[in-house]
């Protein structure tokens, strides 16, 4: 008689661990912040970042000048949470707490996929998931994420396409399906920081096929492709704006691209 494993059964533990994780990483970073007693806002934030999460909101371009020179035109929208957030009537330790707590929880998911792409279930189930509970702390543990959990700069945010990108790179080789959906996000990701770009390699990397000695051209055209796809639908809101205001969707960058 042959015995069929349900998928089912080894599925759900995974989303429990993987929803755990996530929880109480978001609350435990949570907790620590509120311990700081207050949120001490930086001066990119006084400078330009609150009034650029306003613009993404309601434009001024006919009230206001350049408040803040070239950073002025930055993606806005990710901004938006530092500018409702700077609107509370709450005290910094409650508003700190919150923030850092929402930054962890969408950061966290897509590192949790990756380390668990890197240590599956192998042998005793308690020594892998310890494991790759200890690879989401370290990832979380580095000082440049953990001062960033705690700004109100977009960098954290930016990164979290990126991050599904290459979760879904790795986790699922030879998948075209994920390959294109991967390389949307990258696309999303690049929209909202251009320095992005310099993960296209990885990706390009990540999807290498073994049995070949250079990456299909197909699957090649295809992640070029949706990679463009994302970008211009996350960009496509804000480069039309700067587009109608200085002839330049990527203003204050490439200006002599476009006669400027």
């Amino acid at each position: 008689m042959k015995l069929v494993s349900n998928p089912r059964s080894t599925r759900n533990p995974i989303i429990v661990e993987w929803c755990l994780v996530s929880l109480f990483a978001a609350l435990g970073v949570a907790t620590l912040a509120y311990t700081v007693g207050y949120f001490a806002w930086t001066w990119d934030a006084l400078n330009h970042q609150v009034y650029l999460g306003l613009i993404s909101q309601s434009s001024r371009w006919h009230l206001d000048v350049a408040a803040a020179a070239s950073q002025t035109y930055q993606y806005p929208y990710l901004y938006w949470f530092t500018y409702k957030l700077s609107m509370l009537a709450e005290s910094g330790a409650s508003a700190f707490a919150f923030w850092s707590g929402i930054q962890t929880a969408v950061v966290v998911p897509p590192v949790w996929l990756l380390t668990y792409r890197l240590i599956p279930d192998i042998g005793k189930h308690w020594q892998s998931r310890g494991l790759r509970f200890l690879a989401c702390a370290l990832a979380l543990a580095s000082l440049p994420v953990l001062a960033s959990l705690g700004t109100t700069a977009n960098d954290v945010l930016a990164s979290v396409p990126v991050l599904w990108a290459i979760a879904l790179g790795i986790g699922f080789p030879g998948s075209w399906r994920c390959a294109t959906t991967a390389a949307a996000l990258l696309g999303v990701g690049i929209a909202f920081k251009y320095s992005s770009v310099l993960f296209l390699p990885v990706l390009l990397l990540a999807w290498w096929q073994p049995n070949t000695p250079r990456l299909p051209f197909g699957l090649g055209v295809r992640i070029a492709a949706f990679s463009l796809v994302g970008f211009l639908l996350a960009y496509l809101p804000w480069g039309w704006q700067l587009w109608q205001i200085t002839g330049n969707p990527f203003h204050p960058h490439f200006a002599r691209f476009f006669g400027i």
